[in-house]
């Protein structure tokens, strides 16, 4: 167990409504005003070693858990679904202090069907909703990721999957983690499973999540099974059958009366009632400033209070829309860099010479918050998942665009990156050169070259020599005139 203290920027969690816990901004700062107990649920965004949840920071000074068990800070990564608990904060301060943070996993086993067009998986039989907002990763052997897109993923690959449940059953993914287990090495077969009993025969001892069946009949159990309820399982699948060596019930149980903030995606809205879903917890609106419109997969950010009788229901003060949609799910490449034109009026920008196109469902994100495309300018550092099959006048589609600070240090070599399949290369010494997303790439003298999925460091003769058509590549440089690039570095894929 890690309990050293990091400070990790995360966001302007807790600053709105722990002044409204002591009566709003009319206290003295130089007087602060402590505070009761508080929650904080949220997804992590950002990047490793800079993490955000909304954009103000969060230093983590007691334990991290994953699912309860024991981990370590550098189990926090973007897209994580984090319970942060904090003993009480000064009101104004746009940092809080952790003095727990628990990281839930809603399930890990190895995927067993992929769809790019409906952008789903399944694993453990419960499918996965990948959406523009999703992070994607890759669990490299030195304990660093590396981005990927869904259609990296290969029936078979073991990940571990964090995210929301949506009113369907499925898991809306916030982050999919590829691991580095495969077939046939020790617990590659290993299931953690969360979700909701269905079918419950106590006599045959089984039950459903999902379209998983669970036998439970050799379990050790931890609590009463009734349907509805949510348990953690783990066991070992037997073809669509998961043997449990372990049930435990599960609850989503706050402080009653505590303040609370949540910030995820919205499932199960109800208008009538004036509730919602999110992140596992059941909020009341009634009453509340509500700022933009609700909708099942907008993603929110909730200000409140638990009830005093009913730790699972927060009474909401004030919701705020971030996002009103998700997006699409099926990018299969990614660029960063800064823009070199845009024009708001015909829905398009260019960024290394290669154009743009943008629609209704494009995502645009700024901090946490939603931007459009009438905000981008010229020289804007942003980055850019786009889907290389849809094509329009000469422009590639862009599913989300994301505004990047470039003071911020996510191991860049250059100002520019681009990931994507290899289309054509010349590995001839001298006069060496590849082909990217339409991007023409010269490696520079002092380019560095890595292996794939181990972040192994190559040669550049071992690099170019093993090169391929269609391999899965990550290169980083600095433009110079229209789509030339001179590569930095260099990581395969896959």
């Amino acid at each position: 167990m890690n309990n050293k203290t990091v400070l990790l920027p995360i966001a302007s969690l807790l600053a709105a409504s722990l002044l409204s816990a002591c009566g709003g901004g009319g206290s003295d700062a130089s007087t602060p005003t402590p505070l009761a107990p508080a929650s904080v649920t949220g997804v992590v965004s950002g990047s490793a070693g800079a993490l955000t949840v909304g954009g103000a920071a969060m230093t983590i000074s007691g334990p991290v858990t994953v699912n309860g068990k024991s981990g370590s800070i550098a189990d926090v990564q973007p897209g994580d679904v984090i319970v942060a608990r904090t003993s009480g904060q000064t009101a104004g301060l746009t940092t809080f202090t952790a003095t727990s943070t628990d990281v839930r996993i809603e399930v890990e086993s190895a995927i067993s069907a992929i769809d790019l067009a409906t952008s789903t998986v399944t694993v453990a039989g419960q499918t996965v909703q990948v959406d523009a907002f999703t992070q994607l990763y890759d669990d490299n052997s030195d304990d660093s990721y590396s981005s990927l897109t869904l259609a990296d993923f290969t029936v078979g690959d073991y990940v571990e999957v964090s995210g929301a449940r949506q009113e369907s059953g499925a898991i809306l993914a916030t982050r999919i983690e590829r691991k580095r287990l495969r077939v046939g090495q020790p617990g590659y077969s290993g299931i953690e499973l969360y979700g909701d009993i269905a079918g419950l025969d106590t006599v045959a001892r089984t039950f459903s999540i999902g379209t998983l069946v669970v036998d439970y009949s050799g379990a050790s159990l931890e609590g009463t099974l009734a349907n509805g309820i949510r348990v953690e399982v783990n066991g070992t699948l037997n073809g669509t059958t998961l043997t449990a060596s372990r049930v435990e019930v599960k609850r989503f149980e706050g402080s009653r009366g505590a303040e609370v903030e949540v910030e995820g995606p919205v499932s199960d809205l109800d208008t009538v009632t004036q509730t919602f879903t999110a992140l596992g917890y059941r909020v009341s609106y009634a009453g509340a400033r509500v700022r933009g419109t609700l909708a099942d997969g907008a993603r929110i950010e909730v200000e409140g209070r638990f009830d005093a009788t009913d730790a699972n229901l927060i009474l909401a003060r004030e919701v705020k829309v971030k996002h009103g949609r998700g997006g699409d799910g099926r990018a299969n490449g990614e660029v960063k860099g800064a823009l070199s034109a845009v024009d708001a009026g015909a829905g398009t920008f260019d960024l290394g010479g290669t154009g743009y196109f943008v629609d209704s469902s494009t995502v645009f994100d700024r901090d946490d918050s939603a931007a459009s495309l009438a905000d981008l300018r010229v020289g804007d550092y942003v980055e850019v998942k786009f889907l290389s099959t849809r094509v329009e006048a000469g422009r590639t589609y862009a599913t989300k665009v994301a505004f990047e600070d470039e003071s911020d240090d996510d191991n860049r070599v250059g100002e520019f990156e681009v990931e994507g399949r290899v289309t054509a290369f010349v590995a001839t010494a001298g006069s060496r050169q590849l082909t990217i997303n339409g991007y023409v790439v010269t490696p520079s003298d002092s380019a560095r070259y890595y292996g794939d999925r181990d972040d192994n460091l190559l040669t550049a003769d071992a690099f170019w020599n093993g090169l391929t058509v269609g391999q899965k590549l990550e290169v980083k440089g600095t433009v110079g005139t229209g789509t030339a690039v001179t590569g930095l570095r260099f990581e395969l894929e896959d």
